[in-house]
């Protein structure tokens, strides 16, 4: 049986747990209308509405389980305290093998049905294969950073093609990722037509992110240029403005989210990593920072108090997204991309580019200080390019934690381990990456 098969009951599935934003309110496919998909604008659609559901809960844990592996989070039990002591066991790194059934292969599927159907609009051409080529160069993004080389699947392929799958090389993935976000761009709208759309420049971030892991840092500025001059988004005045479910939907700053309602509550995230009182002696999202963690803030930076703090009880807490909670509901979207990422990616590009510190860079730190209370930053306070990446790197540990962008910061600048080290963990090369799960090997036997 084709592989496509398969997945067309994926996004049977992804459909129907579509929340309660208008452009996913879509009725269900059922098993009967399979022949007859693919056919029609409205087909396209649906089907495209199944992955904004898969990308939905690709955002929930993937980016988080990032936050353990760097040096923000440990645990004393589950996933976390595996992924933060490196006691892994053999399938710990399902959740991001998961990102080939939930994106990359529905994904192949569209686009393939889309270009053999003459009969499509071209603009609703553009736009969903645009859409599908943002989600699978987002989930080739979250499997590079995991895991020295994954299969390569750009095509949809029979069962039996998938069990000989072999391991492409990092460049080799890295290569795709940066070129599905880059046609992406091209084929997507400057501006989404509903909220929690992707668009043009959404995917640029992306391709710039990606860039960068790859330091390619000219490539990037040019890029994170076009987005700062040309997106139309800005900062948030008040920092703290960002964390409430009414900002969240309105706030110029926010670029990429996955949204969540009352109907479709985000349980799985609340229940991880935010901490929920009275919940027994282990409790829920009984996440604790590392050392150096709250001490890391400057003393006057306001994102402190919204951001981490201790409960009653001494465990740790997620204040920045402890809002749109109902009972033991969460309503809080995941903000995956803001504007002020754009910012210090683009402050990062010019200086690492030049290999000098650069005005520009502080100016456009200095915007992301000054919101958060600081005092702004001259040449002087920053005399060597080392220096210049431990102020990105402070200022984005601040801005984003919470956010699942600590461990690739640290990685493109090879400075995880040493991170770790300072903290007193004595790690090897063998931590920067993830074994390819087991289930998956036995499966795939040339998987290395």
């Amino acid at each position: 049986m084709k592989l496509y098969i398969l997945l067309i009951t994926i996004l049977v599935g992804g459909i129907t747990q579509a929340c309660s934003e208008d452009f996913l309110e879509l009725d269900p496919i059922d098993q009967s209308s399979i022949t007859q998909f693919f056919k029609s604008d409205s087909d396209f659609e649906a089907a495209i509405i199944g992955l904004y559901s898969n990308f939905r809960n690709a955002t929930v844990m993937p980016p988080m389980m990032t936050e353990y592996r760097a040096d923000n989070f440990t645990h004393n039990e589950y996933f976390g305290y595996e992924l933060a002591e490196n006691d892994l066991s053999p399938n710990i790194g399902l959740e991001f093998w998961d990102l080939y059934r939930s994106l990359v292969y529905p994904s192949n599927l569209i686009i393939e049905k889309i270009l053999a159907n003459e009969n499509l609009s071209q603009e609703t051409a553009d736009r969903i294969i645009g859409e599908a080529l943002f989600f699978r160069g987002f989930a080739y993004y979250w499997l590079s950073l995991m895991f020295d080389g994954v299969p390569l699947v750009t095509k949809t392929i029979s069962t039996e093609e998938a069990l000989l799958m072999k391991s492409a090389t990092q460049d080799d993935v890295w290569i795709q990722v940066i070129e599905d976000f880059k046609v992406a761009a091209k084929l997507l709208p400057d501006t989404p037509s509903e909220y929690g759309r992707i668009d043009k420049f959404d995917a640029m971030g992306y391709e710039a992110k990606a860039m960068l892991q790859k330091n390619l840092w000219n490539e990037a500025s040019i890029v994170l240029k076009d987005i700062f001059d040309n997106s139309g988004h800005s900062l948030e005045p008040i920092w703290s403005d960002l964390w409430s479910n009414e900002t969240q939907r309105t706030s110029n700053e926010i670029m990429v989210s996955s949204i969540w309602s009352d109907l479709i509550p985000n349980n799985r995230f609340g229940q991880n990593f935010i901490y929920v009182p009275n919940s027994g002696p282990l409790g829920q999202g009984n996440f604790t920072y590392k050392p150096g963690l709250v001490n890391s803030f400057e003393a006057s930076d306001i994102r402190k108090d919204s951001t981490v703090g201790l409960a009653f009880d001494g465990r740790s807490l997620n204040n920045k997204y402890d809002f749109g909670r109902i009972e033991n509901n969460w309503t809080m979207d995941i903000v995956m991309l803001r504007f002020t990422d754009i910012v210090l990616m683009y402050a990062e590009a010019i200086s690492m580019s030049a290999g000098s510190v650069q005005q520009l860079s502080l100016d456009l730190i200095n915007m992301v200080r000054i919101r958060a209370g600081l005092d702004s930053l001259v040449l002087d306070d920053v005399v060597n390019i080392e220096s210049f990446i431990e102020v990105v790197l402070a200022e984005r540990r601040a801005e984003f934690l919470f956010e699942g962008s600590r461990y690739g910061d640290l990685r493109r600048h090879n400075l995880l381990l040493e991170k770790l080290g300072a903290i007193g963990y004595d790690f090897d090369e063998s931590y920067l990456y993830l074994p390819i799960p087991q289930v998956e090997i036995d499966k795939m036997p040339n998987l290395k």
